[in-house]
């Protein structure tokens, strides 16, 4: 796993996730969820589509900063294809990276670049928006799912 400092945040791995994204499209009958940064004001919609409890296609739209829009386009690339359940847990070990504790690296290697981001608070947010933005998209399937 590639640890970053300051001055590889805005490498060219983050920014080519960023601009090429090839998740960054909207998917028509998907659910929508929509998250917004409002210390800074960076946006991602967020479409995910289930079938079996299996992500069966996910992508993003939105604008903001280069952290915001690499970090939802490698969240979309590590999720697709993934149970709930493992999306969950997925989840979950971002966010403890995030905040600067102890995670299961093998879990989240695709975001692995992102691992020093607890050191710059600013960005960290940038960083999670969209993977809480896919936090609130998995309550609304559940609460959709238990009223069926």
């Amino acid at each position: 796993m590639v640890k970053i400092g300051l001055e590889d945040l805005y490498s060219d791995i983050i920014l080519d996730y960023a601009k090429n994204s090839k998740y960054k499209k909207e998917i028509s009958s998907a659910s929508k969820s929509e998250g917004k940064n409002m210390s800074c004001g960076d946006e991602i919609t967020l479409f995910v589509k289930v079938k079996d409890d299996v992500i069966e296609e996910i992508s993003f739209l939105g604008h903001g900063c280069i952290i915001s829009q690499a970090s939802a386009a490698m969240m979309c690339e590590i999720l697709e294809g993934k149970t709930l359940q493992e999306a969950t847990q997925i989840f979950e070990e971002v966010i403890n990276m995030s905040q600067g504790n102890d995670f299961n690296k093998e879990l989240i290697d695709g975001v692995g670049i992102f691992s020093d981001i607890s050191n710059f608070p600013m960005r960290t947010k940038c960083f999670t928006l969209a993977w809480h933005t896919f936090e609130e998209a998995l309550k609304s399937y559940h609460n959709r799912s238990e009223k069926l």
